[in-house]
């Protein structure tokens, strides 16, 4: 019977974490009241080298020529902004040899500070890192690996490869006890399989976010958009990370402003790249955060207002949430309490099975 008790709690503990961890995330947004000087997430690519060649990448690098991210300066920084959430990105941050020690010591310095601390990768050396249990991967409620799947099988493949590979991966880390959180690129080619594909995810993530691609010629047209938008509004129980209000601003039922800059974005030679991290063509790049507040007053209405050319088919979800939680933090809750079959479906029946 203490055995079956103690198996219980166990595999219970992935569970408690993420709901720990969405509330966290939920003190934090809550904060954010679109004050450029305190960005709510911090966005640190920690190399432009990667170990996969994905065609949309905005950071594709002929990998003999990338850079690494200096800790000491990427530390400075953290301590310098201070947002609450820092995210760990590349290319891909957990390359063996020096790129995975410079994102080691950086999660290090993030937890110690008690950051909510988010590595993003693509998973393919996800198993092989943590088979060294290093104690800066340790599972625990502020920090989450997420993982980008962009389809079933044939689609993932197509997209970006290493399929069963990234899916035994993924298996090992939640055996390990880890969060997991998702990113889906939604695109032409996989928006027609949203439904099933991401029957198959929930089954893998705590958290889904749900991101249409960028001014690629594979990016949705607006038929695309308010199929997605549609598909967020109604399978909240599918434990999707994307608000209902973000939802409804892609189905074109609610304005949402671009606020680029609640994510400030470091590029690997430690520059801070403006004004966010997806902006393409005419990106500018400054050496210090002051500079970067002087840019964003000078020209932050033009962006937020999409005003700028890069921005006028811009629909990348993060940036667009900070307005929900700046500025519909309290209407968010309120949708979601009129959903009660979704939040039952996404947090007491998860629990239920846990315990049963």
């Amino acid at each position: 019977m203490k055995r079956n008790t103690k198996d219980i709690i166990l595999k219970s503990l992935p569970f408690l974490r993420n709901h720990k961890a969405v509330l966290s995330r939920l003190r934090m947004l809550r904060r954010y009241k679109g004050d450029p000087e305190k960005p709510n997430i911090m966005h640190i690519t920690v190399t432009d080298k990667c170990n996969m060649s994905c065609p949309f990448c905005l950071y594709r690098n002929d990998n003999k020529n990338y850079r690494t991210i200096n800790v000491e300066m990427a530390i400075s920084l953290i301590r310098e902004i201070d947002s609450p959430v820092v995210l760990l990105s590349g290319g891909e941050p957990l390359i063996s040899g020096k790129i995975l020690d410079t994102t080691r010591k950086i999660v290090k310095s993030c937890r110690e500070a008690g950051k909510i601390t988010g590595v993003l990768t693509n998973g393919v050396t996800l198993k092989k890192a943590l088979m060294n249990d290093y104690p800066e991967f340790m599972p625990e409620s502020k920090f989450f690996f997420q993982i980008s799947v962009d389809g079933l099988k044939d689609v993932h493949d197509e997209l970006r490869g290493h399929f069963d590979l990234i899916m035994e991966n993924i298996r090992f880390a939640r055996d390990a006890g880890h969060l997991l959180y998702t990113n889906t690129v939604v695109s032409k080619s996989n928006i027609d399989i949203l439904d099933e594909m991401m029957q198959f995810i929930a089954g893998i993530s705590d958290r889904i976010y749900l991101n249409p691609i960028l001014n690629n010629g594979n990016a949705l047209d607006q038929s695309g958009l308010r199929k997605l938008g549609e598909f967020i509004l109604n399978r909240q129980d599918m434990r999707i990370g994307n608000s209902i209000n973000f939802g409804k601003f892609l189905t074109g039922r609610r304005d949402l402003k671009c606020m680029f800059h609640s994510l400030i974005s470091i590029t690997p030679t430690g520059k801070i790249k403006f004004p966010c991290y997806c902006y393409g063509e005419g990106s500018e790049y400054v050496d210090t955060f002051q500079e970067y507040i002087a840019k964003v007053n000078a020209q932050g209405k033009d962006f937020e207002e999409k005003k700028a050319h890069q921005c006028r088919n811009c629909y990348t979800h993060c940036l667009h949430e900070a307005d929900v939680y700046a500025q519909y933090y309290w209407d968010e809750i309120i949708e979601q309490v009129q959903r009660p079959v979704c939040l039952y479906k996404k947090y007491i029946t998860p629990l239920y099975k846990k315990f049963t």
